[in-house]
């Protein structure tokens, strides 16, 4: 069954982006319980600091963490460990190292920066057996270092999990439905043992629906919020997240 999980603020994006994007923990809550409403099952966590800049700190999270399983314990929590040009990866590491959470999502290519990949694998050993882990994966090249991982047992998991971010490094961060193809064609290539068991996908733009629908009918999970774009497949601007999990679950297939 389709996992539709929401993104409502991403790293970067602020008030003055647009004035429905959550920045505090309380808006954060707020918006998860409209998006449950309107069908989101998981969400993609990022906290701010008072100013709205993008903020990795392990109190924080459980916290939220805690407080989105009081008021919705149905509801899948995934914890980001998205660098956003503030971070480095052996802050990165140190987080998701001492953090409790029961979902987190990782760059491949951010997490490798100025690290020697063989001496990782006591982390992600740790990291594997405490949380799951959603690999993210900006192109076809980040798909074969992560396979290579696992070929080469730095990464060892029988349960690969892996978005497909579209658009992030396109003119104006727009994406199309074909950008899906170089993922697909790289995963039919891969050997069985390192075939991802979950796949999902984002996409950034206008496209972002678009993108989303053409992967449902790839029998993907769907990652949609304001942090990879803010349209309706009309092109107006939604009036919030939970606006744009409504369209999205309209035009899904019963």
């Amino acid at each position: 069954m389709t996992t539709i999980m929401v993104a409502p603020n991403g790293a970067r994006k602020t008030t003055q982006d647009h004035p429905a994007v959550p920045v505090t923990d309380q808006e954060l809550l707020d918006t998860a319980v409209a998006c449950f409403g309107a069908g989101a099952r998981a969400l993609h966590a990022h906290i701010r600091t008072n100013e709205q800049v993008h903020l990795l700190d392990v109190e924080r999270y459980e916290t939220l963490i805690q407080s989105l399983g009081e008021r919705l314990p149905e509801l899948q929590v995934q914890v980001t460990s998205e660098a956003a040009g503030i971070y480095e990866s052996d802050a990165q590491i140190d987080l998701l190292s001492r953090l409790k959470a029961p979902w987190v999502s990782v760059a491949i290519r951010e997490i490798l920066r100025s690290q020697e990949p063989q001496t990782l694998q006591p982390f992600f050993e740790q990291l594997l057996d405490k949380s799951r882990v959603q690999f993210i994966l900006y192109d076809a090249d980040d798909f074969q270092t992560l396979t290579s991982l696992v070929e080469r047992e730095i990464i060892r998991t029988e349960s690969l999990e892996v978005l497909y971010v579209l658009g992030r490094y396109s003119t104006n961060q727009e994406s199309t439905p074909d950008q899906l193809d170089p993922f697909l064609e790289f995963r039919d290539r891969a050997p069985t043992h390192v075939k991802p068991v979950r796949e999902m996908i984002c996409a950034f733009g206008r496209g972002q629906i678009p993108c989303l629908l053409r992967a449902a009918s790839e029998g993907m999970d769907l990652r949609i919020g304001f942090e990879n774009g803010v349209w309706l497949p009309d092109g107006e601007i939604a009036e919030n997240n939970a606006t744009l999990v409504t369209a999205l679950v309209g035009l899904l297939p019963a």
